[in-house]
């Protein structure tokens, strides 16, 4: 490992420099201080060239000097370890580096006591680092919405007005940038903006009132907050703090709105890391809404939402692309008899879509269908169960709720003979399939909002438990 190797050349009366004797990868400056307070300074790592006096001289080699967003730095120290360090960071790398910072004729230095060079995502100890959303799109259409589920994660470093943080990234797009300050709290720079926002504080108190809140929004829109007050704190696991926010909903409007906000200590919001990307509180106006999922740290789940435990970390459903088995049908004379022959699909065939079975005749006459279920194989006595009797013209459809090995029967006065057909379903496990059966919430509107009724929890468009 290269190590600096440093020596006096001059006196600083004369312009001093240290060398590293051809061994070192950098020249650094010898002048220190002992009068200026500590701080932290964050910015990148590159190389500069030796900050030389006109009239003095000077060598013919690099230093390594820190760039933040206001000033260059040049960096100095006698300690070895440190030195040691420097010589092997690659240019580029972002740290926050503290130690003592002094002006000396005309340039900045800092006398290094410390580099931390820790990715900005592992430092935010107290919030979580990538998160699972559902996204679902057109849910006022009437059972054809469409759920995707998009990751949310903490990623490299970006320096902002002298600030580290880790950048935000949603499936590729970026959405801002996070960082953690003394107290717990969160701070983040939404995409599209220069401001930085108060994101959570997790050691709020009841009764506490915060300032400068992020609650959602978009750069184009940001919500006119006003103030926002911690009216709750729940002993949940993890604890839920609830906020009441007073706020503007729209640019032009005029009178004050009130509504809860929850933040789930360490996990966020319930609609991801940075909430809603529309409307805060009364969802989307191309009828979309976000619920969180799951939550992890480190690449180890640490939360999981009662949507994630109903549907899973990674739910997605299509309802164009769902796909349609058609299920054989043949005919048969009657009681007994063992000729077979299939049925001609143009004059009636059989489609299981999902949990749904259908039916379809082209001949407009009064046809019977009886479905069966086949008995467990260790059940007795061995006799099939009816599940569903009904007489329908032209189509009928019915959901399948069980698994199992199915008959279904279908006759007609028209016709001489019995048609049918067996086939097989499972019933999907939401928890461990990433495409399964359409949701069971049900929509409900109320006073001219958009509710989720999702068994006996009622939730708004955003995701917001109401009860």
């Amino acid at each position: 490992m290269k190590r600096f190797m440093l020596t006096f050349v001059l006196a600083i009366a004369a312009g001093v420099w240290m060398t590293n004797e051809a061994t070192g990868r950098w020249c650094m400056p010898s002048i220190r201080t002992e009068t200026e307070p500590w701080i932290e300074l964050t910015g990148v790592f590159q190389a500069e060239g030796f900050p030389c006096q006109p009239n003095k001289p000077c060598p013919p080699c690099l230093t390594i000097a820190l760039a933040t967003s206001e000033k260059l730095y040049y960096l100095v120290t006698d300690d070895g370890q440190l030195i040691e360090r420097l010589d092997t960071i690659k240019l580029g790398t972002i740290a926050t580096v503290s130690g003592i910072p002094f002006t000396y004729e005309g340039d900045d230095y800092i006398q290094v006591k410390s580099i931390d060079t820790t990715p900005m995502s592992l430092r935010l100890k107290s919030l979580c680092d990538e998160w699972n959303v559902l996204e679902i799109s057109n849910v006022t259409c009437g059972y054809c919405e469409e759920y995707k589920t998009y990751n949310f994660h903490l990623t490299t470093d970006t320096v902002i007005s002298g600030l580290l943080y880790s950048q935000l990234i949603k499936d590729g797009a970026y959405k801002g940038a996070l960082r953690e300050g003394n107290n717990r709290d969160i701070y983040c720079v939404p995409a599209g903006c220069s401001q930085e926002y108060l994101l959570y504080a997790f050691n709020a108190q009841v009764g506490d009132s915060l300032k400068n809140i992020w609650v959602g929004g978009h750069s184009s829109w940001i919500p006119d907050v006003r103030s926002v007050i911690v009216s709750e704190i729940k002993q949940t696991t993890p604890r839920t703090i609830v906020l009441e926010v007073h706020y503007y909903e729209a640019p032009d409007a005029y009178e004050e709105s009130i509504r809860n906000l929850t933040w789930t200590e360490g996990i966020g919001m319930p609609f991801g890391p940075m909430g809603a990307e529309c409307s805060i509180f009364n969802g989307c106006a191309d009828s979309r809404a976000k619920l969180l999922l799951c939550a992890y740290k480190n690449g180890e789940q640490v939360y999981v939402s009662e949507l994630g435990e109903k549907y899973g970390c990674d739910y997605n459903y299509d309802p164009l692309a769902t796909h349609t088995d058609t299920i054989p049908l043949f005919i048969k004379d009657g009681p007994g008899s063992s000729t077979v022959e299939p049925v001609d699909p143009n004059l009636i065939y059989a489609t299981l879509t999902k949990d749904v079975l259908s039916v379809y005749a082209k001949e407009k006459t009064e046809i019977s269908f009886v479905l069966y279920k086949a008995p467990k194989t260790n059940q007795v006595p061995a006799t099939k169960h009816t599940m569903k009797s009904a007489s329908f013209t032209g189509s009928l459809s019915t959901t399948l709720t069980e698994s199992g090995t199915y008959t279904m029967e279908l006759t007609s006065p028209a016709w001489g003979y019995t048609v049918f057909g067996t086939f097989e379903y499972k019933v999907p496990q939401a928890i461990e399939n990433t495409s399964a059966n359409a949701p069971s919430a049900t929509k409900i509107l109320r006073d001219g909002q958009l509710l989720i009724q999702n068994d006996d929890k009622l939730y708004n468009a955003q995701g917001i438990r109401l009860q």
